[in-house]
């Protein structure tokens, strides 16, 4: 008898909850004494503004693209996260100007992590640094979602690749509280970036979350 299959990114985020649960009721600390020494924050700061308001044709997608590939790059290569990068093709412009409605959200996305991390080098106090995480982690779940919305979605049907590769296992651990702060933001995100048919998998998968962490 054929079962109809369970939603994997519905899985992926029910798992992130445990995670998130159990690390609220286990009193994980958040950082760390160490978290000062950070380089991600550093590195992070020195990338360039994006200085777009819109996306309305290939060059400036292009240019979205390749500057938001820099900073998955980096990411991805110090915090050992997997976010997938955007291809910029011509034809994944073709594809994205079908799926995304709106780039000023992912704009600011990108915009607000590079503030944070400026901000956290210049004050290196635990609160800035949470700040910088809850912008990371945002960042690192929206472009993913995208990313796989848009080019990757049959590489990302295993269940946990999605979430491994947004690093929010990784956050959940160091600071649970954020994750919340991070769905709720995402959710906004999503739902005003992607049109309507592209946005329901990760619409209902948020949702699903932020009723088992009630």
């Amino acid at each position: 008898m054929n079962k109809k299959a369970t939603n994997p990114i519905f899985i992926i985020f029910l798992v992130l909850a445990l995670v998130l649960i159990g690390g609220a009721l286990t009193g994980y600390s958040i950082f760390g004494k160490d978290y000062d020494k950070d380089p991600l924050p550093n590195k992070i700061s020195k990338i360039p503004d994006l200085n777009l308001t819109e996306v309305k044709n290939y060059e400036t997608y292009k240019e979205f693209a390749d500057k938001t590939n820099d900073l998955i790059l980096i990411i991805n290569e110090q915090a050992k996260f997997n976010i997938p990068l955007l291809k910029t093709t011509q034809e994944a412009w073709g594809e994205a100007s079908k799926k995304i409605t709106k780039y000023g959200p992912l704009i600011n996305n990108y915009q607000g992590l590079i503030q944070s991390a400026k901000k956290f080098e210049g004050d290196r106090s635990e609160e800035n640094y949470k700040g910088f995480y809850l912008n990371l982690g945002k960042f690192s779940l929206e472009t993913s979602i995208i990313g796989a919305t848009l080019f990757y979605s049959a590489s990302f049907q295993g269940v946990g690749i999605l979430y491994r590769a947004s690093g929010l296992n990784s956050i959940a651990l160091k600071c649970p509280s954020c994750v919340s702060t991070i769905l709720s933001s995402a959710y906004w995100t999503i739902k005003t970036t992607l049109v309507e048919e592209s946005s329901k998998i990760a619409e209902i998968s948020i949702d699903k979350l932020k009723e088992n962490i009630k």
